[in-house]
């Protein structure tokens, strides 16, 4: 089986960040004995190879011409942006009117409104552009897409995710399917952490108020002075955060570390701590914090959306609304070894359920049907 998938953004050499979740993937499917080819619109065209996947860079007005017709066509965040050579409408455009069968993995932010996530709105110019672009310009031919595409199907990482583009969108998804993203649990292995049982690690982007910072350094607040944490990320809320740790007066308790880390790494960061603490507004599901899940961390996240799909609240992992819930849950959780044990190796039997192999087993198989539409 051939695979095309199409995506907004891709790893390089320069930036191993771009989309990783699509290459890891990719890399797996390829693995298990799928013909992979990744395109992505572009002002101009190149290709390259990224770790043995071939990836095609061109302007999308070409790219129908350029996929072979007999592959299936998998849609990973191919975004749409008015006006420009890497638009993903004119491609979604010759879906619809060839009624090309495709499959699409909806990771959220190609069917949500710039609505949706209020606490990024700042009042600003730039703020009410971005609202007209998404809410007024790309949601309406998303909507036009789904409605028309009807030779698609669609897979969500969580139901919460399904329901969400359902509310965005207004409309129904019939021809649905909840696979979540695999954890590798090859490179994240179970460790004892217990020793590190009141160290907590953050790993977050700082540039994107959903992640919900300040939640994550009030959770420390709340917290008996023997714990520390470490948020390891950048952006242009770092300067902010800073100061609100400063006032706080957490200053030998809590650090930013400016830095990224590859799989690999973060596996052996993991072993420092004992605690991965994963505030948020929304989420679809929470890649990062699984893999903490699996290398024996004990998992601390806000009951909201997906959440409750991925963790049972002191039995998997730690669950709470306000800061003060969460952090008097992680104290009743690691104030005995034992209990921060059962805990966690119950959160790694958990997250075995979607380790990337059975979890893109059952990509593949969607991907098939897909494949027998082609082939009529």
């Amino acid at each position: 089986m051939k695979v095309s998938v199409i995506t907004s953004r891709y790893p390089t050499k320069q930036n191993i960040y771009n989309h990783m979740f699509v290459h890891v993937r990719c890399l797996e499917m390829a693995k298990l004995g799928v013909e992979v080819e990744v395109y992505v619109p572009d002002q101009t065209s190149s290709t390259y190879i990224y770790e043995g996947i071939k990836v095609q860079k061109m302007p999308s007005i070409q790219m129908s011409e350029k996929i072979d017709k007999r592959s299936v066509i998998y849609f990973h965040l191919l975004n749409i942006y008015p006006f420009e050579k890497k638009d993903g409408w004119p491609i979604y455009k010759d879906i619809i009117k060839h009624k090309v069968p495709f499959v699409m993995y909806v990771h959220g932010n190609e069917v949500q409104k710039y609505s949706a996530r209020k606490y990024e709105f700042n009042f600003r110019i730039s703020d009410f552009l971005k609202w007209v672009k998404k809410d007024i310009m790309v949601i309406p031919k998303m909507q036009k897409f789904v409605v028309e595409g009807t030779q698609g199907t669609f897979i969500f990482p969580s139901i919460w995710m399904k329901e969400e583009m359902e509310r965005n969108l207004n409309l129904v998804i019939e021809n649905g399917h909840i696979i979540p993203n695999g954890i590798d649990t090859n490179i994240f292995q179970y460790n004892d952490l217990s020793k590190n049982r009141r160290k907590l690690i953050a790993i977050r982007s700082l540039s994107q108020k959903v992640y919900d910072i300040e939640k994550t350094i009030d959770v420390l607040e709340c917290l008996p002075v023997e714990f520390t944490l470490d948020i390891y990320g950048k952006g242009i809320y770092k300067k902010k955060y800073n100061q609100l740790i400063h006032k706080k007066g957490l200053e030998d308790r809590v650090k930013i570390i400016p830095e990224f880390f590859e799989k690999k790494q973060m596996n052996t960061l993991f072993k420092n701590y004992g605690i991965f603490i994963s505030t948020t507004r929304m989420d679809s599901q929470g890649i990062t914090m699984m893999e903490g899940m699996a290398a024996g961390l004990l998992v601390a996240t806000t009951d909201n959306s997906s959440k409750r799909e991925f963790i049972t609240d002191g039995e998997t992992g730690v669950l709470g609304i306000e800061a003060e819930d969460i952090a008097e849950k992680i104290i009743k959780a690691v104030e005995n070894p034992n209990n921060f044990l059962r805990i966690t190796r119950n959160g790694r039997e958990k997250v075995e359920e979607i380790n990337l192999e059975k979890v893109t087993l059952k990509e593949i198989a969607v991907l098939k049907q897909g494949r027998d539409l082609v082939n009529k």
